[in-house]
């Protein structure tokens, strides 16, 4: 295997691709900070203990197979114009990416329970990275995010902003005396 070939599989790169994948997830405008997405991601891949590259295939598929049928599901709840058959529709996309998450789900805990069993089992061969499979799940939900996002973006535009009339006066902690309800009666 050549050099590239090497550092085209290597563990830190596949991780780095994960995280980069995961980014867009948690980061909804270019402003914010990519940095803390990132450490999401971090933490959520690191909570799946992942022992190969397909584990953590898997463990990125999941998480944001996940974290678009949340979106998918917030806009079906939140937008309030949405006809019956848009709530309809994201609720089966929510649907969809659910199967598709508990699918890989259930791939993850077969592979853990093979490599706990006899990590000498485990060859290239089937702990590989598939980046079509990858890159299909992470495009499906992406693309299923951002249309629940965009659904939701535009709703919001339609609503007023509010505006508040009355300022509440911050009242401090202290013993209600007559002399104290007198004096904020006087204030106001």
């Amino acid at each position: 295997m050549s050099d590239t070939a090497r550092s085209i599989r290597s563990p830190e790169r596949l991780h780095a691709l994960a995280i980069a994948a995961l980014v867009p997830f948690f980061v909804d405008d270019p402003a914010r900070d990519v940095a803390a997405a990132q450490r999401v991601a971090e933490g959520l891949l690191s909570e799946y203990q992942v022992g190969t590259p397909k584990e953590l295939q898997l463990a990125t598929q999941i998480v944001a197979l996940g974290w678009a049928a949340l979106a998918c599901l917030r806009t079906a709840a939140a937008v309030k114009n949405l006809s019956i058959d848009g709530m309809l529709d994201l609720q089966d996309d929510a649907i969809l990416l659910n199967r598709l998450a508990l699918k890989a789900t259930k791939t993850l805990e077969v592979r853990r329970k093979a490599r706990a069993k006899n990590s000498r089992s485990m060859t290239l061969e089937n702990t590989k990275w598939d980046e079509g499979a990858f890159q299909l799940a992470i495009n499906q939900a992406l693309d299923k995010y951002n249309g629940a996002n965009a659904r939701l973006a535009a709703y919001e535009a339609t609503l007023e902003p509010v505006v508040r009339k009355t300022k509440l006066p911050i009242l401090s902690a202290e013993q209600m005396t007559p002399a104290v309800l007198e004096r904020r009666a006087q204030a106001n």
